[in-house]
């Protein structure tokens, strides 16, 4: 949605050309800034959002958060009535749920129960079972992975909703775009999303859907579109699978899930011609339970007795099982060492009792371990007694590291086994229940109309495709391209590490499956499409720039020109700096004493360029992948790469033309990259770098999540025996060889982000968009769809 990061080297695209820059020049004016500049504004924006929306998302670790969320969730008195905060604890992930989720055909249909009763209820047993941070277990785990993921797709959807698009003249779809060229796949997404929110494209895509077997087939620049999430879907794929240290236990989770997945059974229960018929068999199928005590609670001898699992949760169950018992054999193996590297039965003891303890001593731990600058284990044998730290060696307090963090892996899979399997009353399958009853209707629809059979089997064969391309594939070692049919018989071969380049090839070949049910649904169902249709035109009114008109960026662009060194095209570029919300930051700017407003502004400002410099970055990343795509696509198909022996320079991401570049003993690696594009790709590994880790030793420093980059968390084997041509930390290390260093923010979130915070709450509050008509008694017993409005 943003323009170009200024590039000296590179033409602006002609559509900008137009805009005529001022010549007006005044005289600097001594003192801080009163007003920023559209840049600035920009920055400004991006700081507050990012760190606004991570503290909330982390903010859920606490129950409190939950029940003050705001509608739909509730705070329940000693009656169990819910009563609805009017301030929401989290304003921005209240406002995406509100807005964009809520409203979602099937998702509004939903009892108001399903929200504060059965997903509150899911949402708070986690809360309280208190799962380990990751200053404790000394790694990056998954949760912290997929939270901070999460989070920074979130900001960006935060910062549509509050700043919107900025309405233009109208895009021309219909003309001639390079998909071999990074500049033009940027151009048409912008093009494209000022059509979905201001033009007919919308009413066009569904109208295509319903009369063609694809959507390309609308427009040379829908098919261009169609490439550019393509590329980045694929990025952030490649980095959660590939670049996590965390992405092998990941993708062998995914796969114990597809092997336990009854295919099958589910396309037997497809076959049945009544629809009614059809869901009951499948809610037994996945949903019923087995059970002494579902048969003694059906017939009334017992009350609230444990009914056992559906398979559903026998499924999470049995994989969280077999972690389980993976970790018990690394404490076991600790337990029975014996020597002097070996700890004492009362260390350990002393590490097991403390895992038990309650959320307030952890957090006393964790307090003390950051103001004294000491290990977790260290402040627990303390804590415990003095005389086991008095003497222990590193290679004791080593191993009781990794018993520490080993035990919590436990401790969390049974607290999460208990939260979804063994709870009474059994929140997971009531909320199950409760969804397919909302999507009944749109059930019964499709199965009429479409044979689903043939989806769930597309289904199954993609995740398969996805699993075989995410585990390290085999390459001659003559070089190829590791994109062929096959390997010759009788050639060396060796394992390769997946490229983005493997995951753009699998999205390309499996785009079709989408576009299939997109056909068959617009086709067959239209009055559903035309349900979807009507939520996706009131979402694209959500992300429209028209409720607050923007600050001139001329004038503010010329009042700033005394300091600014910013080349003029690039505040051209950021025309509209912070969209709608510009003048409320500009006021909350402007409210600060003049000495910090000084000294945020020189903080400001290298944001903005740092943000500049991952544009420029993200937009060769591309450029690099395109090139490397360019080259297979041209290939002959029984040809392969051309071989470079055994030393190969890596093009990862767009250095290799920098002149910068690695060269490994080993073959085919050639056009393959592993950095992409997308601006959220930094944001998030700043986020996991920023993660404060205990120290590792005994009277070490505080570590961040930087200093243990692409480390597997300890008794984690998952990904450590992972066949790859190169290790997760060195790819990790390579992807960030170009990457500007961020500039610490810090003072800018400590001056401005409480009040950022009460805009946001504000405008959740008296924006129309976000307005839920009544919390009167009638909440309770109409549908969300009667109370919120878009």
């Amino acid at each position: 949605m943003e323009q170009d990061p200024h590039n000296e080297d590179a033409k602006i695209p002609k559509r900008m050309t137009s805009i005529s820059q001022p010549k007006l020049k005044l005289t600097p004016a001594p003192g801080p800034p009163d007003t920023l500049s559209s840049f600035q504004l920009h920055a400004l924006f991006d700081i507050l959002t990012h760190e606004e929306t991570y503290a909330e998302v982390e903010s859920f670790k606490d129950p409190i958060t939950i029940s003050g969320y705001g509608y739909p969730f509730a705070s329940h008195g000693p009656d169990g009535t819910p009563t609805y905060p009017r301030e929401s604890s989290t304003p921005l992930l209240a406002g995406v749920l509100r807005s964009i989720v809520l409203p979602f055909p099937g998702v509004r249909d939903l009892p108001p129960e399903f929200w504060h009763v059965r997903f509150q209820g899911i949402l708070e047993n986690l809360a309280e079972a208190e799962l380990s941070e990751s200053y404790d277990q000394g790694s990056l785990g998954t949760r912290k992975t997929l939270a901070t993921a999460a989070s920074s797709i979130h900001e960006s959807v935060s910062r549509g909703i509050l700043g919107g698009v900025e309405k233009g003249a109208k895009r021309d779809l219909n003309r001639k775009y390079d998909l071999s060229q990074a500049r033009d796949l940027v151009s048409v997404w912008e093009d494209g999303v000022h059509e979905l929110l201001y033009g007919d494209l919308i009413d066009e895509l569904f109208k295509c859907a319903a009369e063609r077997q694809s959507l390309e087939e609308h427009s040379p620049g829908v098919q261009a579109a169609a490439e550019y999430t393509i590329i980045h879907i694929a990025t952030l794929l490649h980095h959660i699978f590939v670049l996590s240290p965390e992405g092998p236990y990941l993708l062998k989770l995914l796969e114990s899930v597809h092997r336990l997945l009854p295919y099958s059974m589910i396309k037997q229960t497809l076959r049945i011609g009544n629809a009614a018929t059809m869901i009951n068999g499948m809610m037994k199928l996945l949903l019923a339970k087995i059970g002494v005590g579902a048969l003694s609670n059906w017939v009334g001898l017992t009350q609230g007795a444990d009914d056992g699992m559906n398979l559903l949760q026998r499924i999470i169950w049995m994989i969280l099982s077999w972690e389980i018992s993976e970790y018990r054999k690394a404490v076991d193996k600790i337990e029975r060492t014996r020597g002097d590297s070996a700890p004492s039965k009362e260390q350990l003891s002393a590490i097991r009792e403390y895992i038990n303890k309650p959320r307030q001593d952890h957090e006393n731990a964790r307090k003390e371990s950051a103001r004294t600058a000491t290990s977790m284990v260290t402040v627990i044998l303390t804590a415990s007694n003095p005389e086991l730290t008095a003497s222990i060696t590193e290679a004791q307090h080593a191993q009781c590291v990794e018993y520490f963090s080993t035990l919590l892996h436990i401790r969390d899979r049974e607290e999460i086994q208990n939260a979804l399997c063994r709870q009474n009353p059994d929140l997971f399958t009531q909320a199950i229940r409760d969804f397919v009853a909302s999507f009944e209707n749109i059930i019964r629809v499709i199965h009429e109309k479409v044979d689903l059979r043939e989806h769930v089997s597309a289904g199954e064969g993609f995740l398969t495709d996805f699993i075989n391309v995410g585990k390290a594939k085999k390459a001659t070692s003559k070089g190829s391209s590791g994109w062929g049919n096959g390997i010759s018989r009788g050639a060396e071969t060796e394992s390769q590490t997946p490229s983005i380049e493997d995951y753009v090839m699998l999205l390309r070949r499996n785009k079709q499956l989408l576009y299939n049910w997109l056909h068959q649904l617009a086709s067959q169902c239209p009055d559903l499409a035309e349900d979807f249709r009507v939520w996706a035109k009131a979402t694209a009114k959500i992300f429209q720039q028209n409720r607050r008109s923007p600050p001139d960026p001329v004038l503010s662009d010329v009042i700033n020109d005394r300091k600014s060194t910013k080349p003029k095209n690039y505040s051209q570029k950021r025309k509209g700096a912070a969209g709608a919300l510009s003048s409320n930051l500009q006021h909350l700017f402007s409210s600060l004493p003049a000495e910090t407003r000084e000294t945020l502004a020189r903080i400001i400002d290298a944001h903005a360029d740092y943000l500049s410099s991952l544009e420029d970055l993200s937009l060769g990343r591309m450029q690099n992948i395109l090139d490397n795509l360019s080259a297979y696509d041209d290939r002959p198909p029984s040809s392969s790469a051309p071989s470079s022996g055994w030393s190969t320079t890596f093009g990862l991401g767009g250095w290799s033309s920098s002149g910068k570049s690695s060269t490994v003993s080993a073959p085919a690696t050639q056009g393959m990259s592993f950095a992409g594009p997308g601006m959220f790709l930094f944001r998030w590994q700043q986020l996991l770098d920023n993660t404060i880790m205990a120290p590792a030793t005994v009277d070490g420093k505080l570590r961040s999540g930087k200093d243990i980059k692409a480390e597997l968390a300890k008794g984690n084997t998952d990904g450590a025996t992972s066949p790859s041509l190169l290790e997760p930390a060195v790819l990790t290390r390579m992807a960030e060889e170009k990457a500007p260093k961020a500039p610490d923010v810090r003072p800018v979130v400590e001056a401005l982000g409480k009040g950022f915070k009460e805009l946001a709450r504000d405008i959740l509050r008296e924006d129309e968009r976000f307005a839920i008509i009544s919390l009167d008694e009638k909440l309770h017993k109409k549908k969300h769809s009667d109370k919120v409005a878009v």
